[in-house]
């Protein structure tokens, strides 16, 4: 803010109003005040010349949002990268003491892809380890490799 484009205006507020103020300068990235109190003024004047201030909110709630969005998104990549890592070293593991045919391997995709259509993706280890050994499970799904 340039001096020259600044003119006085004196306001009493609260100490409490004050000690907050204090508190949230190096929040609101403020040197002073006098700026912290400008922002917030400039704030409230553009919620008030609003019509309608569903206008002038959500714009400032969606760079929130956003802000969440962001973070959010950034953790589901690094989480699904670990995922796609650990499920590549066991595909690697099994692939390496296995030989399945071209014919095998088909059959074990459409049953794979019908598997965790079926079960919205909620496929555990024990329940492929039963279909594996043949041993009957309650809703009867067998490969038919």
């Amino acid at each position: 803010m340039s001096d020259d484009k600044r003119k006085g205006a004196t306001f009493w507020l609260k100490p409490e109003t004050i000690q907050k103020m204090d508190a949230l300068m190096a929040k609101a990235n403020c040197q002073s005040r006098s700026e912290l109190a400008d922002k917030a003024i400039q704030f409230y004047l553009g919620y008030l010349e609003c019509d309608d201030a569903s206008k002038y909110l959500p714009e400032a709630v969606s760079t929130v949002m956003k802000g969440i969005l962001e973070n959010n998104n950034d953790r589901l990549r690094s989480l699904l990268f670990k995922w796609a890592v650990e499920l590549n070293m066991a595909c690697h593991t099994i692939a390496a003491h296995f030989r399945v045919d071209d014919i095998d391997r088909n059959a074990l995709r459409k049953f794979a892809v019908d598997e965790v259509k079926k079960t919205c993706g909620k496929v555990s280890f024990d329940h492929a380890l039963d279909v594996q050994r043949r041993i009957p499970v309650k809703d009867d799904t067998k490969w038919p490799g």
